[in-house]
């Protein structure tokens, strides 16, 4: 006897040929029991940890998106690849909440029609923009450390938002045959969220172009464009640390031999120039150490992403080649843990590595709180000051109303 799984497994990472193929009862009684046991330690796993997962990564991009679009921050195009991804993590968190909410309350909401076809398309469209907005901002440190001359026409706020508005349409007709494949299936025991009969084979193959897009170009593409850009990121800080120490010292002794008198002005980060290239200096040095910390904290980022994602790709490599192999699928559902906590963290890698998000994310909490505090006080002395008027009033109807009365006596 041979069953069909027909059922929609809960994100695109697990999407995989085995949901389609045929699978035999006629298995080892030893590995079924392990397997059995590996999904309940999932299961357990995924019970309290998704909620805690949704509710924490969500309140972290809606803040990473206030910050990078309300600071100063808002300036630099990586700022606006950045909150895009917040939006696109914040959709694929809140469409596994529905989902294991569904399960755990066994809610059909997510199993009636329309929903179903809403939630199975946002979770592709969503999964698809956060791996391609990492590719796009990894793209433009990549131009931004190895071509700094076209840094400034092509690392512009302005082609930024063309890029995001590209890449989200090209995802919304990608993912389209999501809600056509989509549907609710209706069995004796249990109503789900699953494929129509008549697309399965179809979905086979989108399947398959799915992983190529989605992982196979993707990843590859940071991990290329991230080992040029931290080689050249690297060489680049040993260089300027080999000559800024040279330049102090050879700058030293000459000032000291010939121009003495000369003033000078001092960097924030130690370099002596002379009062009259100051400010340009200077300037070009700030700009570059901002640029150099957005680099690297982008790296880290799009590195962080590559390894909480790489074993899911891995595992789903595995099954498409070992289709009826059961470690590999269960390899699978332990990859998902880290391949979910990726679109809730994003946030405490921002804390951690950007010292620029944390002044920026401090000084719009200082600015809130400042207003509120002007607001508060502005507030209370317009209360204050309405009595001490009426009264100012009233005293001076009294004093018209007696100078009146004496004039009348006398007379």
């Amino acid at each position: 006897m041979n069953e069909t799984v027909e059922k929609i497994t809960d994100s695109p990472a697990e999407l995989t040929t085995f949901n389609y193929e045929t699978t035999t009862n006629q298995s080892i009684a030893s590995n079924e029991t392990w397997v059995t046991l590996s999904e309940r330690i999932i299961d357990t796993v995924m019970f309290y940890y998704l909620p805690l997962l949704v509710l924490g990564g969500s309140i972290g991009n809606i803040l990473s998106v206030m910050v990078f679009y309300k600071t100063k921050l808002r300036k630099l195009s990586s700022s606006y690849y950045l909150a895009a991804l917040g939006v696109s993590d914040t959709c694929f968190l809140l469409t596994s909440f529905c989902q294991w909410f569904n399960f755990v309350n066994n809610y059909n909401l997510y199993n009636q029609n329309i929903f179903c076809q809403f939630f199975t398309y946002l979770s592709y469209l969503s999964n698809f923009l956060s791996v391609w907005y990492v590719v796009a901002f990894t793209v433009e440190r990549f131009i931004a450390v190895l071509y700094p001359l076209k840094r400034q026409t092509m690392c512009t706020v302005r082609r930024a938002k063309i890029v995001l508005c590209g890449l989200t349409v090209v995802g919304s007709v990608i993912n389209f045959p999501m809600i056509v494949y989509s549907n609710v299936v209706y069995t004796e025991n249990s109503t789900t969220c699953g494929l129509m009969d008549e697309y399965k084979d179809d979905m086979k193959i989108f399947n398959y172009v799915d992983t190529a897009v989605v992982f196979v170009i993707p990843l590859t593409s940071i991990i290329i464009l991230n080992t040029f850009t931290g080689y050249t990121v690297w060489r680049v800080a040993g260089v300027r640390r080999t000559m800024t120490t040279h330049k102090r010292k050879t700058t030293s002794i000459r000032e000291n031999k010939l121009h003495p008198s000369i003033q000078k002005c001092t960097h924030p980060n130690g370099n002596h120039s002379t009062k009259q290239s100051c400010p340009k200096t200077v300037r070009q040095k700030i700009t570059n150490s901002s640029q150099m910390k957005v680099t690297k904290m982008l790296l880290i980022i799009s590195s962080v992403f590559v390894c909480l994602n790489l074993p899911s790709y891995v595992a789903r490599m595995l099954v498409f080649l070992e289709k009826d192999s059961k470690p590999f699928i269960v390899l699978q559902y332990f990859a998902y843990i880290p391949y979910l906590t990726n679109f809730g963290i994003n946030f405490i890698l921002y804390c951690v590595s950007g010292q620029n998000f944390r002044k920026a994310i401090l000084s719009m909490f200082r600015k809130s709180t400042t207003q509120r505090q002007q607001e508060g006080v502005t507030q209370f002395q317009n209360t204050y000051e309405a009595p001490d008027r009426t009264h100012l009033a009233d005293e001076r109807s009294l004093e018209t109303d007696r100078g009146t009365k004496c004039t009348s006596y006398i007379r």
